[in-house]
């Protein structure tokens, strides 16, 4: 099939299961506001949060690695499923022997359970999931997200309305979905075909926990980018401070789901054997299109800003609206530099990934301690955003001398100078704000019509 009709088909096919789940999420944000008090709702962030720290050093990241082995027509689908799996489960019980040391930490004490059970959830799902992906089921990779959403806007409901559990019914509503769908992809594509201990070699597990293994501090800085402003904000400014501020991340999230259903598909394409000419002409391509893309929809985003949060949540949040338009640009900012690290997953270059990672963290953790002091919450979005774009210059530098990737460097420019236009407009609520920031909005539009309207064309 022609790389650019296999991107958009698969591209459309996980579209129609993430953008409806994650649309599903979305729409009960209100809901989770309403049921738990701001305190309560930071509690619950940090303690998911925390899983999701623990999750890649748990399991070696070794997800990342099954999806990337299991693509090459050459590898040995029952090797890589088999080492998958043993490697999540030794590194669960590594985990279980320092538990004792984590029920230390404050907040953690009374939920360490809890953690354990996501972490444990969330490792083995992610495994039996991206296996699906290598082994064709692209359908069933697509099902497997409305399901896993389905089930757990169904458990947050019964377990915080019908049955008020509070920060424990949250966290479990995730393990019992996890739980669920793992055992339905691990049925439906006949996973146990593939687990055999006679497969694991010792030269393939060393390859795949070598490609592996830096990803578990990329992730662990990407943590420290994401989330550990939030920590800083709980502890100068308050609980309450931390869940509005984590409600503000959420409306960001429309930009960030467009780029995950798009990452879920190019990570198919990307590793598509081409002549390196070609590779170069059809990563430049679609980048055109990607950028454009994200441009457009998180200057809409920053447009609406106040309208999606008096919508979205409680009365009571409604101050986390003044977050949402800079966090927005450093979620544009996010996608491109995700864009540019897969070359080097094309390329097999998972430290440079880690470096460049490294050094947005550093950054991000400067940025908070000073500017966080200085106009709190605020300050952590800014030291976000400064973060995310040093981590696309540098990586879009940096993978020029692996694959040149063209782009147009005086539009991203302007592009994101407008949106930075935006963000000053709405939060300075200027004169007549809305028909300026609406005008951005269109300025915006134009710049990235020519690579839009290529991709409706290919779409037709």
């Amino acid at each position: 099939m022609d790389p650019y009709k296999k991107l958009i088909s698969n591209t459309a096919l996980f579209g129609i299961s993430t953008f409806g789940a994650r649309f599903l999420t979305f729409l009960l944000t209100p809901f989770y506001t309403r049921v738990l008090t701001s305190a309560e709702y930071g509690v619950t962030d940090l303690l998911l949060q925390t899983g999701n720290l623990i999750i890649p050093i748990a399991s070696v990241g070794i997800a990342n690695a099954v999806i990337r082995y299991g693509l090459e027509r050459s590898s040995d689908k029952s090797g890589v499923f088999t080492t998958g799996v043993l490697v999540t489960l030794t590194g669960y019980l590594l985990l279980l022997s320092v538990s004792p040391l984590l029920e230390r930490i404050s907040f953690l004490s009374s939920h360490l359970w809890l953690v354990l059970l996501y972490v444990l959830a969330a490792n083995i799902h992610s495994v039996c999931n991206q296996f699906a992906r290598t082994m064709g089921h692209v359908r069933l990779f697509a099902l497997d997200g409305i399901l896993r959403t389905v089930l757990t806007i169904l458990f947050n409901i019964l377990l915080l309305a019908v049955f008020p559990m509070g920060v424990t019914g949250s966290v479990l509503a995730n393990v019992f979905s996890d739980g669920i769908t793992t055992a339905f992809v691990f049925c439906r594509a006949r996973q146990w075909r593939y687990l055999r201990l006679s497969a694991v070699s010792r030269r393939d597990t060393v390859r795949m926990l070598r490609y592996s293994a830096p990803l578990v501090p990329t992730n662990l800085c990407g943590w420290i980018i994401n989330i550990s402003d939030r920590y800083l904000i709980a502890l100068l400014v308050g609980n309450a401070a931390t869940g509005i501020y984590a409600v503000s991340n959420k409306i960001p999230t429309v930009l960030l789901t467009i780029a995950n259903i798009f990452t879920s598909a190019w990570q198919l394409s990307a590793l598509a054997e081409q002549p390196r000419a070609e590779k170069e002409r059809f990563f430049s391509n679609v980048y055109a299109t990607y950028s454009a893309v994200a441009f457009v929809v998180a200057s809409g985003v920053i447009l609406t800003a106040q309208v999606s949060t008096r919508l979205l949540a409680a009365p009571t949040y409604y101050e986390a609206w003044r977050y949402v338009p800079v966090l927005t640009l450093a979620t544009a900012f996010a996608c491109l530099g995700s864009f540019f690290s897969s070359v080097y997953m094309v390329e097999q270059r998972s430290a440079a990934t880690l470096t460049t990672t490294m050094l947005g963290a550093a950054a991000n953790l400067v940025g908070n301690f000073f500017l966080i002091q200085l106009w709190g919450a605020m300050g952590a979005a800014i030291s976000t955003l400064l973060s995310y774009l040093l981590i696309f210059a540098v990586r879009a530098i940096h993978t020029r001398s692996m694959l040149r990737i063209s782009w147009d460097i005086p539009k991203t420019l302007i592009s994101a100078l407008l949106l930075g236009l935006q963000c000053l407009l709405i939060e300075g609520d200027a004169p007549l704000w809305p028909l300026w920031s609406g005008l951005c909005f269109l300025a915006v539009a134009a710049i990235g019509r020519r690579p839009l309207w290529s991709a409706v064309k290919k779409v037709i």
